[in-house]
């Protein structure tokens, strides 16, 4: 994992800088002092000991608020890591019980926080993906669907959702499920309007495949939730796995638009089905890889609300992907 810069200003008149420093968890440290009397803490420290670091801050700063806390990503640094872990390998095994082995709360909250913002750019894309990805189903060009897929900022919100209910968050539960609601009603209704003014042949593989449901497609819903999550949690590029979450998401959804435009209702069911399925295994994927990983709020009251609103999600996703299950048994077996 990456190293990280800890910048701490503490409040005015705290004198005891020295109990801030906690040379069992950091890599290096210093103090820079300007003018006006205005001291900076540098701490280096591996990313994955860095939630335990600001969680210990924050209980040494309770009760005061002119204080701030910085986190910044390190490109690199020398002497290099391998060097410096050379040097005491036994220490690194005792702090091994202290890590988290991915990126803080705190770093991963505001990480997803900026891709679930509901904006004028996320419909853009949405309506551009929704396009590309119509004219790759219409003429079965599976390279058209693949780059409507890079363009789909679809993971975003949904990571955001199960993040939330993990949490207790309202606040983010509210941003991302206004933007996943009309993320799809913008998706559902351009790729109606191109159903109603263009030929669908619903032979074609590229749509045909998508109008069929089987528990293999529950297998991929999960595996890229888990993708999905992870990929925020160890700092893996979004973009990355996010083609792997559109996988799932986008195609089956525009196919549901165009089949419904062009009055093939039975295959718009099937696909319509589908798209629900990969909804409830991604966000259920999602909320048990983020508890797994230990991910939860850092008070004990927002601890209970966050794990009250995790235990109703679970109960959820899990009935709804149970009742999926019966209506695959069923209809599609």
């Amino acid at each position: 994992m990456a190293l990280r810069l800890i910048k701490i200003l503490p409040p005015k008149g705290f004198n005891d800088l020295k109990s801030l420093i906690n040379e069992d968890d950091i890599l290096d440290s210093w103090i820079d002092k300007s003018e006006g009397d205005k001291t900076v803490i540098n701490l280096l420290a591996d990313v994955e000991l860095t939630e335990k670091i600001l969680g210990d801050l924050e209980t040494k700063f309770t009760g005061e608020e002119d204080y701030r806390i910085v986190l910044l990503p390190i490109s690199a640094t020398l002497p290099s890591r391998k060097d410096e872990e050379n040097e005491d390998k036994t220490t690194e095994k005792e702090k091994d019980d202290e890590r988290v082995h991915r990126i803080s709360r705190e770093e991963l909250y505001e990480e997803i926080k900026k891709v679930v913002d509901f904006s004028w750019v996320y419909l853009v894309l949405i309506a551009l993906s929704c396009v590309v990805a119509a004219n790759g189903l219409i003429r079965d060009n599976a390279a058209m669907v693949i780059g409507a897929m890079v363009i789909a900022p679809i993971l975003g919100p949904n990571v955001g959702l199960a993040l939330a209910t993990t949490l207790g968050d309202k606040a983010l539960l509210k941003r991302s499920l206004k933007s996943i609601l009309y993320g799809f009603l913008l998706g559902l209704g351009l790729s109606f309007l191109m159903g109603l003014v263009i030929d669908i042949n619903p032979e074609v593989s590229e749509i045909s495949s998508r109008t069929v449901v089987s528990y293999a497609d529950i297998a991929l819903g999960l595996a890229a939730g888990v993708a999905g999550c992870l990929s925020f949690t160890r700092g893996i590029s979004a973009a990355v796995i996010g083609v792997m979450v559109a996988v799932a998401l986008l195609p089956p959804m525009v196919t549901t638009g165009l089949l419904l435009g062009s009055g093939m209702y039975g295959l718009a069911y099937g696909a319509g089905l589908l798209t629900v399925t990969y909804i409830i295994c991604i966000n259920l994927a999602g909320v048990l890889t983020f508890l797994l990983q230990g991910i939860k709020p850092h008070s004990f009251t927002e601890q209970r609300e966050g794990e009250e609103l995790s235990r109703w999600a679970i109960y959820i996703w899990v009935s709804l992907l149970i009742l999926l299950s019966v209506i695959i048994y069923f209809e599609f077996l």
